[in-house]
């Protein structure tokens, strides 16, 4: 081989083996309820519920938001697939103020929607969750191991490692652990997803989910104003609900 054509094949390895998709965003974590006090329950409005996230939980969005929005969703469900293109727009259109955060919850009606949700943890091991994520709501009708494996060689991922991921136990044991989390709620069917904890059941019209958004960033506010740091507004807002001590509202 002349040393033209060697470098032309290195070129052409490096680029197979680049991811073809942008890596999942490095946010901050959440602060945890616990760790404010509950000066400022009293201006918290509305019934919540507390929703506990991860560190690690997939997630996109502000830094430090104003609005949290926990969903639970099946790759599989024709609804969630138009409710992420809802909450896509949320954070494009409200960048500094709205993070979203996903969770599983497969269910038993979709053959292989436990596959899709595996396969975008297995993604996410690689940094790149939400791009697996905007795979499979992209084509719900192909999810078997083969096809997920052929997202992932599409994306440019380590397909070994992506299989070895998807493969093991503590892949599905974390889907297992988001649909516990999802029934101590009372999460039932798809999608449903909490607003700063506020319960919701099914995917909101576009423009009722744009005014509980300007409510929520008003009600976020009205907490900055009284004195709290904007990194722990969604604390407060927890520490609220806790106080609450109530079953979660569900608002539709």
């Amino acid at each position: 081989m002349t040393p033209r054509r060697l470098l032309l094949a290195i070129a052409l390895s490096a680029a197979a083996c680049r991811p073809d998709s942008k890596p999942d965003p490095q946010l901050p974590a959440l602060v945890e309820h616990d760790a404010v006090d509950d000066r400022l329950s009293q201006l918290v409005e509305g019934e919540r519920v507390v929703v506990t996230i991860a560190a690690d939980d997939p997630a996109k969005g502000a830094s430090a938001p104003l609005v949290t929005i926990v969903e639970w969703s099946d790759f599989q469900c024709p609804f969630c697939g138009t409710f992420a293109q809802m909450l896509d727009e949320l954070v494009a259109n409200y960048p500094e103020d709205v993070r979203v955060v996903f969770k599983q919850k497969p269910l038993p009606m979709h053959p292989n929607a436990v596959t899709g949700a595996r396969a975008a943890l297995a993604a996410g091991k690689q940094g790149h969750f939400w791009a697996m994520h905007d795979r499979l709501f992209g084509d719900r009708s192909h999810m078997t191991r083969e096809d997920v494996i052929g997202h992932a060689r599409a994306l440019g991922l380590d397909v070994d490692a992506f299989a070895a991921a998807f493969d093991d136990p503590a892949t599905a044991a974390r889907v297992e652990d988001d649909e516990r989390a999802g029934a101590m709620l009372g999460v039932r069917g798809t999608p449903s997803c909490f607003i700063n904890g506020i319960a919701f059941s099914g995917a909101p019209k576009p423009e009722v989910l744009a005014q509980i958004i300007e409510r929520e960033r008003a009600a976020a506010q009205k907490l900055i104003d009284a004195g709290s740091a904007r990194a722990e507004v969604h604390a407060r807002i927890m520490k609220a609900a806790a106080g609450q001590a109530k079953a979660p509202a569900r608002a539709f």
